[in-house]
């Protein structure tokens, strides 16, 4: 009797083991998936937080050039831009702007900027550059861009009116790529020289990058896709 009831239990086990097998061997392929992706978060804070490497992508949307004579400075300003917060750019690229007027680069200056927060920023702008010494008839408003491509082809059109062929442009160094592509294209007749804020305080370039900063990397990357597709570019 007890033979025949070894017989069973051996019977039974011989039955469970496939499925045994199954489960084991589906729990180390599991740990090894879960294993393999914490691996390469981790790898990817390390360098995305800790190293250079976010900078070094960002590179390609640098353009910078040194200064010279220009019939206007135009300033594109960024709205809650890249910070995500109201007047987080536009002081230090007014800074930018007026430092290239004191310099004799140009004349006069095109503030653009659709953005109103309490009050308008291209307005802001203007009585800070006027305070900074800039006589208010040498500024020029323009307070109905939305993005970039629309500063564009309403900054085209104030510097038809005048008749100003030369421009030095200041917008954050992140933008001057996407930006001078758009003038390319839609605006070939005005020769447009780089001129972005040399010190960025958004982007500080220590070890690694913050959070809002690739955040807003990531954008530049997406809204140059976005103006390719839509031939803005």
């Amino acid at each position: 009797m007890s033979a025949l009831v070894e017989a069973a239990l051996e019977l039974k086990r011989l039955r469970r083991d496939p499925w045994e097998a199954k489960l084991r061997h589906l729990y180390r392929r599991t740990r090894s998936r879960v294993v393999t992706v914490a691996a390469t978060i981790a790898v990817a804070y390390l360098l995305l937080f800790y190293t250079s490497l976010p900078w070094l992508l960002a590179a390609p949307l640098r353009l910078s050039e040194a200064p010279r004579s220009a019939d206007a400075i135009v300033v594109f300003a960024g709205g809650v831009g890249e910070s995500g917060q109201a007047g987080g750019g536009y002081q230090e690229r007014v800074k930018t702007a007026v430092d290239l007027y004191r310099a004799g680069h140009a004349p006069r200056m095109v503030f653009e900027s659709g953005y109103s927060f309490t009050f308008r920023e291209a307005e802001v702008m203007r009585d800070l550059a006027i305070s900074l010494g800039v006589p208010g008839s040498a500024i020029v408003l323009e307070t109905n861009g939305a993005n970039t491509y629309d500063d564009v082809i309403r900054v085209r059109d104030v510097l038809r009116e005048h008749g100003w062929r030369t421009i030095l442009l200041v917008s954050s160094p992140y933008n001057m790529r996407r930006a001078g592509l758009v003038w390319q294209k839609q605006a070939p007749e005005i020769e447009v020289v780089a001129t972005p804020v040399p010190q960025s305080q958004f982007y500080t370039h220590g070890r690694g990058a913050s959070l809002d900063q690739l955040r807003g990397l990531a954008r530049e990357y997406a809204a140059l896709a976005a103006y390719w597709w839509r031939g803005w570019i």
